[in-house]
């Protein structure tokens, strides 16, 4: 059944990514009056296809990892009188055709964000929910309760925005800047880093400094044979009480423990709508000599921490346009890091790592985070269709360019030979991010 989720999902964000992507082509090329002879959606047989009245097929095909878009005389560079082919048109119209696909994709990634904008969504306040102990945070100073307010240039509203902004510093040296408020107080922390996670991949920004979320006090799991499991504590376990005093947080539930110095603790919790009771005592631990009752958080974020946030028309568009240049900026420099060496080339993924992302948005995020990751999804291929080799766009349209200045075609075996090398490129990127997302899978 999840094999199940997983696969649908990405089938379904791929189709919308490339449909956007292949749409931008075609309507391009038909504002500029060329003829489109086939618009397809996956590669190989075709399973599905209707004609138009315009004469373009369109066609749905059996592997969905692409699509194409084929114009009257695309490929014809003798400058056909056609006027309905591609190759009659203008530099900058052939320019605009072939850049179409990437335009639409960050025009995609606008409109999700635009809609989630306008009808609303659950965002939590940068509240710190507790610190890792030995952390960078931890030997700074920053405690549980602090409001991050700003972390180096980037003002802090939600926490997405603090993982945002800790991505810029990625494979970076120096000192990340960030600033808190504490009883009515502004607190600047300085925290060193060397080479950033340069050789990691991290998934979880604010937690490789030592920062966690306000988490909901519900378990996840129970270790076996734990005083937790002896007593009857089950997962799915919300703690609403301990000693009496009432739990918000799950640091709440530690900082309980920790004061009984070993003593016995009553819980109340709530399980399936009814309050059950139960009384546990400690267990030393070995490795860190910390008292615990062995329980696992849920790691769902605090609804207490949760906002419900909403714009104008005016505010939505302004917010959908710097989410969409933010997500693109930062895109591009995470890419540069890794071609510099930066960042480790670990963090790259193909279909593996997004079908997982994908499973996991609908299962655990539902609707919401889905739509999220397709407007990321869309800025990558938007990203990558830009990069200068030939087979792809940002290739099409560098040779235009360069075809443009130099006043004529650029030699035939000369293209060929640049489409062979690309496509080697290309191949080796996609075995190297396959075996990436095995390993990623493999642990």
């Amino acid at each position: 059944m999840t094999f199940s989720i997983y696969l649908i999902s990405f089938l379904v964000l791929i189709s919308i990514v490339v449909f956007f992507h292949e749409l931008g082509h075609f309507s391009f090329a038909r504002f500029f009056g060329v003829r489109v002879l086939d618009f397809s959606i996956g590669f190989g047989k075709s399973i599905k296809s209707w004609e138009t009245k315009s004469k373009t097929i369109f066609n749905l095909r059996i592997l969905p990892l692409g699509g194409y878009v084929k114009m009257n005389d695309e490929e014809d560079f003798d400058e056909s009188k056609n006027s309905d082919s591609y190759s009659a048109k203008h530099y900058h119209q052939k320019l605009l055709i072939t850049l179409g696909g990437p335009i639409f994709n960050f025009i995609l990634a606008f409109l999700i964000f635009f809609v989630i904008n306008i009808v609303g969504t659950y965002k939590t306040i940068p509240i710190v929910g507790d610190i890792i102990p030995n952390s960078a945070a931890f030997f700074e100073g920053i405690k549980k309760g602090d409001l991050i307010s700003r972390i180096d240039d980037s003002e802090i509203s939600y926490f997405s925005e603090a993982q945002l902004a800790l991505s810029k510093r990625l494979g970076e040296s120096g000192n990340i800047e960030i600033y808190v408020l504490r009883n009515g107080n502004s607190l600047k922390f300085e925290l060193p880093i060397q080479d950033w996670l340069s050789a990691k991949e991290p998934s979880n920004l604010l937690y490789e400094i030592g920062i966690l979320p306000p988490l909901e006090p519900i378990v996840g799991s129970v270790l076996k044979s734990s005083p937790a499991e002896q007593a009857g504590i089950m997962s799915g376990d919300k703690i609403l009480e301990i000693n009496n005093k009432k739990i918000i947080y799950w640091s709440d539930i530690k900082q309980e423990i920790y004061k009984s110095n070993g003593e016995e603790i009553s819980f109340s919790v709530l399980r399936e709508n009814k309050i059950e009771k139960f009384t546990i005592k400690p267990s030393l631990s070995e490795n860190d000599y910390e008292w615990k009752i062995g329980v696992n958080s849920s790691f769902m974020l605090s609804s207490q921490a949760r906002i419900s946030a909403s714009y104008s028309v005016i505010d939505s568009l302004k917010n959908s346009f710097f989410q969409t240049y933010s997500v693109i900026e930062n895109s591009i420099i995470f890419l540069l890091k890794i071609l510099n060496g930066q960042v480790s080339a670990k963090n790259l993924g193909g279909p593996v790592m997004i079908g997982q992302y994908a499973g996991e948005s609908v299962i655990y995020g539902g609707l919401y985070s889905f739509i999220y990751l397709v407007a990321f999804i869309s800025i990558s291929l938007g990203i990558v269709n830009l990069l200068p080799l030939p087979i792809l766009d940002g290739g099409q349209a560098l040779i235009l360019t360069l075809e443009k200045l130099i006043g004529q075609n650029i030699p035939t075996n000369l293209l060929e030979l640049f489409s062979r090398v690309s496509v080697a490129i290309l191949l080796f990127i996609f075995i190297f991010v396959f075996f990436n997302d095995i390993f990623r899978i493999l642990g």
